[in-house]
């Protein structure tokens, strides 16, 4: 009775709730007796098309949420079925961002879901999970284009852009001057020279120069054509020193972007794992070198550094599903029972020894992925003309490959420790130091330039005159160039002042996230009872759909085959009782 109440429960689940996001496929065998299945029901249904006429599906497909890169790429490492909770440690997404995503990229796939005894969903993809989505999903397509092969050379024409407009301005500031000079328009007592001005022939020679457009010689093709021999995802991690000029222009007024923009998937990953390893359960303390709103804690050991307001792990607690839990001396400890569920035969991300993390940051400056083959790694040394002679194996290729590497002062810490969340300090510029000099001195001399000959179009408007040809065109543009100028020097001095303000308090996070870590390791006074009293609440993880003992249903297999293997499952837990029972 239990049993066939566990069958209906779960069929009825799935039927009524993921129907409309799952391909599930209609039993071949009759159900059991007390469930009623209809085509109508449980039928193959189609991820993007609805039944609605006009513009409804292409509405719905429009708002659809995809989910991101990094979960996709997760799913497809699993190589296999897919939990929640293993989702959201190895992509450092909360659980119900995990959940939803499952169910979108079931419902897009048309993936096969199973229903645990205790009711836990296990998911089952496509191995080639990307193409099915590019066919599935006009959205996915639309962006996966947009990503790789359109926002990219369009990010990178900008920057250049950026670099071309400084040549032009220093070029149209200086020429002007150079023209209003020679031609003696710096006079202001001369005021007979103004009838040449209007027709002489300065103005009629460098229209001349000015011809179709002079812009033609200043526009940088070659550094353009040069994107498209960089991977797309390194292009990003290419070497300062490989960066053109015109980038560096950009690079020194606007920066290279925030260098923890994936702090936070970083702290749901490693703090997952923490979890997983201590049982599901921990204390606020363990939990402290993975939060920002820390505080420092007092003299080690000690009784009364126990804080009673243990605010700052909220975030974490609650996006892992977190409760918290009182023990018998008064503390608190939160336990994860959601965390100690999986559906993978080990540990999401496991423990990596140093000389690992080591070639991960080798590997990641040089613009490859982590796990690069190692042919890879060895036909970039030999496409740089790098010899690899004398590298027997993979480790003596990444010796090699840090050697030629530049020197990386992007970070003073090693964020890849998995015991504590660090995180990197800005930089002003990724550009090399006389990149970096050459873009500020330019643009100092263009700021002054543009003064001055602010200075010499005043003496003509004051007059009202209106210049002809190229220079009047100068003379109408010139609040443009002038705004550029001012603009180019002040958004460097601004960001370089926000940078160091940042920088303070990145270390000073740094800092408090190190000393929890030094005081756990100490695991001294109030700090190692509260750890043992945590440990006594721990579990075992559970893994979920081994051998299909605990499945009650499974939507890639019909009810008679659920059936079989359950009852051959209850058969074998009889035998075992009755054989306990003939040994007393």
């Amino acid at each position: 009775m239990v049993k066939n109440t566990l069958t209906v429960a779960a069929a009825l689940l799935c039927s009524s709730s993921f129907c409309n996001g799952f391909a599930i496929r209609s039993p071949m065998a009759a159900a059991p007796k007390g469930i009623s299945l209809t085509t109508s029901r449980i039928s193959a249904v189609s991820p993007l098309h609805s039944s609605t006429n006009g513009i409804i599906p292409y509405y719905n497909e429009l708002m659809e949420k995809i989910p991101s890169k990094k979960v996709i790429d997760a799913i497809e490492k699993s190589k296999g079925p897919v939990v929640a909770s293993d989702l959201a440690t190895s992509a450092g997404i909360s659980l119900t961002q995990a959940r939803k995503d499952l169910t979108t990229l079931a419902s897009l796939t048309r993936g096969d879901i199973a229903v645990s005894s205790d009711g836990d969903l296990i998911y089952t993809f496509p191995n080639d999970l990307n193409s099915v989505l590019r066919a599935n999903s006009a959205k996915f397509r639309a962006m996966t284009t947009w990503k790789e092969k359109i926002l990219p050379p369009l990010f990178y024409a900008t920057k250049v852009g950026f670099g071309v407009v400084l040549l032009v301005s220093l070029f149209a500031i200086f020429s002007s001057i150079f023209f209003i000079m020679t031609s003696g328009g710096g006079s202001r007592d001369d005021d007979d020279r103004r009838g040449d001005r209007r027709g002489g022939g300065m103005p009629m020679g460098f229209g001349g120069f000015w011809g179709p457009s002079p812009f033609d010689f200043f526009y940088y093709r070659p550094y353009y054509s040069r994107y498209y021999y960089s991977p797309g995802d390194s292009r990003s991690r290419r070497d300062p020193e490989e960066m053109g000029f015109l980038e560096s222009v950009f690079s020194y007024v606007f920066g290279d972007g925030d260098p923890n923009g994936d702090v936070e998937e970083r702290r749901l990953a490693l703090v997952g794992e923490m979890i997983r390893q201590n049982g599901g359960a921990v204390t606020a303390e363990q939990l402290a070198p993975f939060c920002d709103e820390a505080p420092m804690p007092l003299d080690n050991g000690e009784e009364e550094r126990a804080y009673v307001d243990e605010s700052f792990v909220l975030p974490i607690v609650t996006q892992l599903d977190g409760e918290p839990q009182v023990t018998e001396e008064g503390d608190i400890v939160y336990i994860f029972p959601e965390l100690m569920k999986t559906s993978a035969s080990k540990s999401v991300l496991p423990n990596r020894s140093s000389e690992e993390r080591r070639e991960s940051r080798i590997l990641r400056r040089a613009g490859l992925d982590e796990d690069a083959p190692t042919e890879v790694i060895k036909r970039l040394l030999m496409m740089n003309g790098i010899s690899t002679r004398g590298a027997l194996e993979r480790g003596d290729l990444v010796d090699i490959l840090e050697k030629v590497l530049p020197e990386d002062n992007s970070s003073d810490v090693d964020v890849d420790d998995p015991t504590l969340l660090l995180e990197r300090e800005y930089k002003f510029s990724l550009a090399s130091s006389i990149q970096t000099i050459l873009a500020g001195g330019l643009g100092v001399v263009n700021l002054g330039g543009a003064l001055y000959l602010g200075n010499l179009l005043g003496q003509y408007a004051l007059y009202g005159v209106r210049l002809p040809s190229y220079m009047g065109l100068v003379q109408q543009f010139f609040p443009l160039l002038l705004g550029y100028a001012v603009l180019f020097n002040a958004i460097p001095f601004v960001r370089n002042i926000w940078i160091s303000r940042q920088n303070v308090k990145i270390q000073q996070r740094n800092e408090v996230r190190q000393s929890w870590k030094s005081l756990l390791e100490q695991k001294a006074g109030s700090v190692k009872r509260k750890m043992m009293a945590a440990a006594r609440f721990g579990k075992k993880l559970k893994q979920l759909g081994s051998g299909g003992r605990d499945i009650v249903f499974d939507t890639s297999k019909d009810f008679a085959e659920v059936e079989t293997v359950k009852q051959k499952d209850d058969m074998k837990e009889f035998d075992k009782l009755l054989e306990e029972k003939a040994w007393e």
